[in-house]
């Protein structure tokens, strides 16, 4: 797992936005390494002048390094990020689209992880339903 560590962060700093920017590392326990939601998860704030990105295993399978997020909620107690993957293909399975939304508490850091699947097909779900997936998890300042 350690070479999966460096590469995100080095990644986060390289397009992480300036100094004013906070960084991320969200752990969910119990997430497979090739699961519809990740172990990891690296995120940075949005700044005046870039946007908020978001990092794990699959969206760099998917784009070989972070995404733009979209920050929905930030107020005194929470910060949520929003953003969507398309046509993921896993080894279980495939999903047209995955809807994710990360929500950090900022009181104590806790962390909850979602992502909507509509239409997964995959050993679980062969009928092509709306699947949703969850995690609560932690997140610690870079």
């Amino acid at each position: 797992m350690k070479p999966f560590l460096f590469g995100p962060v080095l990644a986060l700093g390289l397009v992480g936005g300036s100094a004013q920017a906070g960084s991320w590392e969200c752990s969910f326990g119990g997430q497979k390494a090739d699961g519809w939601l990740r172990g990891q998860v690296f995120l940075t704030d949005a700044t005046e002048t870039k946007p908020a990105t978001v990092y794990d295993s699959l969206i760099n399978s998917q784009h070989s390094g972070p995404i733009e997020a979209r920050v929905s909620a930030d107020n005194d107690q929470r910060t949520t990020f929003k953003w969507k993957l398309r046509d993921v293909h896993l080894r279980s399975g495939f999903a047209p689209r995955i809807n994710y939304t990360l929500t950090r508490l900022k009181n104590g850091n806790d962390a909850t992880l979602f992502a909507v699947a509509p239409g997964l097909d995959d050993f679980r779900n062969r009928g092509g339903g709306n699947v949703v997936f969850s995690a609560g998890g932690k997140c610690s300042e870079r």
